[in-house]
């Protein structure tokens, strides 16, 4: 039986890229993507000093859900995600709990007070959304700057990494896929 992923909206999320990150993860991960009800923005998981929200508390929500018949659950957000140990992250996953989040706030060019640039920016979340994909799948950050399980410190790392796994990646994944 094909495995089933469910994106879940977290706020507004225009629905392009929603339709577009279920086709490619349905592609890369060979399985069917659905697209849940969007969720309430993550008031809760505000930290008003920082102006940011905390992926972690977004992971739990997620996973209290308890969303039965879905392999992985794939979060995505517009707001600026951090976690404690660090300033800011593109995303974050909970390995044991199979849910992770991604963020499009810093994958967007106006981020950085650059011009749009609509392919870049859906390439770059669908690296983001494979990474913290990986990671429920008990993939560790790669040494290898070309995977995309390099951990990004900046969008540069996300747009120099690509969207694949290296090979040796790639062998642990086929060995943990049935398992997790």
């Amino acid at each position: 039986m094909k495995k089933i992923f469910c994106i879940i909206p977290i706020g507004h999320i225009d629905n392009k890229i929603l339709i577009y990150t279920q086709m490619k993860l349905e592609e890369k991960f060979d399985v069917k993507v659905d697209i849940w009800k969007q969720l309430e923005e993550p008031a809760y998981a505000y930290h008003k000093h920082k102006k940011q929200y905390n992926s972690t508390k977004i992971l739990k929500k997620i996973h209290k859900l308890k969303l039965s018949g879905y392999d992985r659950i794939l979060g995505i957000a517009d707001v600026d995600l951090y976690i404690p140990e660090r300033t800011f992250v593109f995303g974050g996953a909970d390995v044991k709990k199979k849910v992770s989040v991604i963020s499009l706030t810093r994958l967007r060019q106006k981020f950085y007070d650059l011009p749009d640039d609509s392919t870049l920016f859906k390439y770059r979340t669908i690296i983001e959304a494979v990474h913290e994909l990986g990671h429920t799948y008990g993939l560790y950050h790669c040494k290898n700057s070309k995977c995309v399980m390099f951990l990004s410190n900046t969008i540069s790392d996300t747009d120099h990494k690509g969207a694949d796994l290296c090979s040796k990646c790639e062998d642990i994944f086929e060995e943990k896929k049935t398992d997790y």
